[in-house]
């Protein structure tokens, strides 16, 4: 399973990287700060999930943009957004894209499984 992950923390995206991998030890996961880092890697390598924030507005394009950018590369990509926002901001714009999953910040683990065990597409 490739996993990338996607916040413009550096501290953030490290502790999501570094939980990814506690939760799914086989997967290879990366971490990304920009939205053109994130959609060149998942060129590279692929990518069956994609975690992201959905307001990444310190790098000028959102989560849902890079979301809809990944699914151009794997149209069954799982999308699981992080954010601070309520779910009914964004809720037509998540529910557009067949998002797996959201979750508020600050995440947890057990959180973060549970998305990963109820993922929309199968993964190897």
């Amino acid at each position: 399973m490739i996993v990338i992950c996607v916040e413009d923390s550096l501290l953030t995206v490290c502790a999501l990287q570094q939980t990814t991998q506690q939760i799914a030890p086989d997967a290879r996961v990366f971490a990304c700060l920009t939205v053109a880092e994130a959609v060149e890697t998942a060129r590279e390598n692929g990518c069956d999930v994609l975690l992201t924030e959905i307001d990444m507005g310190k790098n000028g394009t959102g989560g849902i943009e890079l979301a809809r950018q990944i699914k151009e590369i794997n149209p069954r990509v799982n999308i699981i957004f992080i954010t601070v926002y309520p779910e009914r901001e964004y809720a037509k714009d998540v529910l557009r894209l067949r998002a797996s999953g959201y979750v508020r910040k600050p995440f947890s683990a057990a959180e973060l499984k549970r998305e990963f065990d109820n993922l929309r597409y199968s993964v190897k």
